[in-house]
């Protein structure tokens, strides 16, 4: 038996950033025109946004994100988009116009989390048993897995070193998801870092039972379900104890507002690890060109000035960054367990 959540039939951007609008949802044979104008499909009034800025729509079955040729840019995935430019848009990419940002959900998603799995995950203690063996949390350096399914199996080595080695690069890995989690959620950082330390404990008593099987659900799917477990329970307590709650939304929030929170600290983490990753592969003054005109908003013009290059070259230099991390993202998200 399955727990199974349903998502709508249409593509939803749900918004994580912004002055409230109405939600976006959008179906196939439909296009969603977001811009300043009251004659838009959902309107975006703000001096940053064009008055068509943006659309979206389904093309030969693939979603797709067209800028308008905007003054102000439109950013997907912290990466501003060529003027007038169209790009296919996945799950869990971060769509920005103005000082609105989206996250992308697709239509007829469906998470399929085992319920044996979610019993174990469920009645497993919020902290440790004093004498439960705990892995140390060893750094490697040069213990670099080449996907997240070597790292699981590494976690379910029988081999002490082995399975500590995995254990380190795993809290390395997700540690800082859950932490942002559970901060957006309110807690206090010190709170943040307690919680954290709770669902590592919690996934590794439960981690050799982790079986590879996309129709029990997705990895990702069962550590969502152990932080916002540990989180609701850290909001019970500071209740009974008569500490103050506020802005820890969490225990009311809907589980969709909930999940984007997640899945935004987990599209931001892949982002960053995309951006590691490509850096090296490009000379410094590229990169630069590549922050200036893509992620920060300076014209080609400024950052060609800035950087003694020609406005041809800062859009070039962009381009090929751009298109770099983009594979890499691609990649990252079929490795993902």
């Amino acid at each position: 038996m399955n727990e199974n959540v349903q998502h709508s039939d249409g593509l939803v951007l749900f918004q994580i950033h912004g002055k409230r609008i109405p939600q976006i949802e959008i179906h196939e044979g439909s296009k969603c025109i977001l811009g300043r104008s009251p004659t838009c499909s959902y309107q975006l009034a703000n001096r940053y946004v064009s008055r068509q800025h943006a659309k979206v729509e389904c093309k030969d079955d693939k979603w797709v994100l067209s800028d308008l040729k905007s003054r102000s840019g439109t950013y997907l995935n912290t990466i501003r988009m060529e003027f007038g430019e169209e790009v296919q848009i996945h799950s869990d990419d971060m769509i920005q116009i103005g000082p609105w940002k989206f996250l992308v959900r697709l239509p007829g998603q469906t998470e399929n989390l085992d319920s044996q799995m979610i019993n174990e995950i469920d009645n497993c203690p919020t902290t440790p048993d004093q004498g439960s063996e705990v892995p140390t949390l060893i750094r490697t350096v040069n213990g670099r897995y080449e996907t997240n399914m070597d790292l699981l199996l590494q976690l379910k080595s029988d081999e002490t070193v082995n399975r500590e080695m995995g254990w380190g690069i795993f809290v390395d890995r997700y540690g800082p998801i859950i932490c942002g989690f559970a901060r957006n959620a309110g807690l206090p950082s010190g709170e943040a870092d307690d919680v954290m330390q709770n669902v590592l404990f919690n996934f590794f008593k439960v981690a050799d039972q982790f079986e590879y099987d996309p129709s029990k659900g997705r990895f990702r799917g069962y550590l969502k379900r152990i932080t916002l477990n540990a989180i609701r329970q850290r909001y019970r307590k500071r209740r009974e104890a008569n500490l103050d709650t506020h802005g820890m939304q969490v225990a009311e929030d809907s589980r969709d507002e909930l999940e984007a929170v997640f899945d935004r600290e987990w599209a931001e983490h892949l982002l960053s690890e995309a951006m590691t990753e490509a850096r090296p592969k490009f000379e410094p003054k590229t990169w630069e060109a590549f922050e200036l005109y893509g992620r920060r908003g300076m014209s080609a013009e400024r950052a060609a000035e800035r950087l003694e290059m020609t406005p041809e070259t800062v859009r070039h230099a962009k381009s090929r960054v751009m298109k770099t991390v983009r594979e890499i993202v691609s990649r990252l998200r079929e490795e993902e367990l």
